[in-house]
């Protein structure tokens, strides 16, 4: 119960020795010290997860992932949400979702001089799509690679891009000619190179401290043309693979915050005693840990079948069941925490227990890799396509007063 029952005995078996490994990764004053930005990218603790393959968990070992699956990558990066923080979780899950697409699309040469150093926790990336004038409309991006001869120039912005001012290299998603969707290329850039510009770090969020965010500009950046990541014509396909695997992933680290709020809320009601009796002991507090638990419960399993339908390679045909674990889980971890809170009263409301924390840490989750409005409208699209039935006595409607 609260998480998925349903695991293999391989799989829960994996869980349980990941979750004792990453709790003596992580210290415990480690979120807090991020939500003070006193660390403003945790790459101390993914070289350590790099040495239990804890990075990239679904690319192959030779390559310095962990060689299993996606599955297997939404659980570790669960548990660094469980022990550590959304922003721990999020800073590893770049490993997951590029280094998929790396590995995937990306050419012997990429493979050797980002994804190989990248899962062995020596260079660190992150991802660049959203734009000044972009978000959810991916297809609407400005920023432009102009192909000169065996390079690549890249000019444009980018914005709201987490760890943009701390890794190595970042997977950017760029025009190569005027048009939409198959005018998408995507390319691995070095952020020391001439004309990569910070135009300003953000810090100061309500949550999701301790990664910093970028605004950043791209001014005459030239890049090798062996940086393009598959082909120019492959640029959406890659980018709808990558967020399709990241809203899967990172969603779970939000159940694992989730989760933590509510086991903290729950050992809570089980000492806290008003009235003469124990606070889980009155029904009302009772009965809505029961129902948290159960869309908790929900969201893990919605989670994992999005995550095996991704494994089997049905991606394109699961939009509607990655959106939908999407969706559920950011709601449901944030319902969650701020229920946990209220469990708490005052005292959730201060820094003694963590959740106030998780519950400004999930808050973002709802707008990041999709807002929740763009899961509904993917859903919506599937879901009328799917209930649509052609003897549906359409005639009828607006004249229901003389049908049988």
């Amino acid at each position: 119960m609260i998480g998925d029952r349903q695991l293999s005995p391989e799989e829960a078996s994996y869980r349980e020795e990941a979750s004792r490994t990453i709790r003596a990764l992580i210290p415990p004053d480690l979120p807090e010290r991020m939500d003070r930005n006193e660390i403003l990218y945790p790459t101390d603790y993914l070289r350590a997860m790099a040495k239990h393959h804890y990075l990239g968990v679904q690319v192959p070992r030779e390559l310095n992932g962990g060689g299993l699956t996606i599955l297997h990558d939404a659980l570790v990066n669960e548990l660094a949400g469980y022990w550590g923080s959304a922003t721990l979780a999020c800073a590893r899950s770049f490993t997951s979702h590029g280094g998929y697409i790396l590995w995937k699309y990306g050419s012997p040469h990429l493979h050797d001089q980002y994804l190989r150093p990248t899962l062995a926790g020596e260079r660190f990336v992150c991802q660049a799509l959203t734009e000044p004038g972009a978000g959810s409309d991916a297809a609407a991006i400005e920023t432009r690679a102009e192909r000169r001869g065996r390079s690549y120039v890249l000019n444009g912005q980018k914005r709201f891009i987490d760890g943009a001012q701390s890794v190595d290299y970042i997977v950017v998603a760029a025009k190569v000619r005027e048009g939409g969707h198959d005018a998408i290329a995507m390319f691995c850039v070095d952020t020391d190179r001439p004309g990569y510009v910070i135009k300003e770090v953000q810090t100061d969020w309500m949550g999701f401290r301790g990664l910093g965010s970028s605004w950043i500009a791209f001014e005459n950046l030239e890049i090798p043309a062996a940086n393009l990541i598959g082909e120019e014509g492959q640029g959406w396909k890659i980018l709808m693979e990558e967020l399709s695997l990241e809203r899967v992933v990172a969603t779970r680290a939000q159940l694992g915050q989730a989760h933590r709020a509510l086991t903290i809320a729950a050992n809570y009601a089980e000492h806290r005693r008003t009235f003469g009796k124990r606070l889980r002991d009155h029904q009302a507090i009772a009965f809505r840990v029961a129902e948290l638990a159960t869309r908790l419960d929900a969201a893990y399993l919605l989670n994992t079948r999005a995550a095996r339908l991704l494994d089997e390679g049905r991606g394109k045909d699961a939009r509607a069941e990655v959106a939908m674990a999407k969706l559920m889980g950011v709601e449901t971890a944030w319902e969650v925490a701020d229920e946990a809170l209220q469990i708490l009263g005052g005292i959730g409301y201060t820094k003694k227990y963590p959740v106030e924390r998780i519950l400004r840490d999930v808050r973002a989750s709802r707008l990041t890799a999709g807002s929740t409005e763009m899961m509904k409208l993917i859903i919506q699209e599937v879901a009328f396509d799917h209930l649509r039935d052609p003897e549906f006595p359409a005639s009828w409607v607006g004249h229901e007063l003389g049908s049988p």
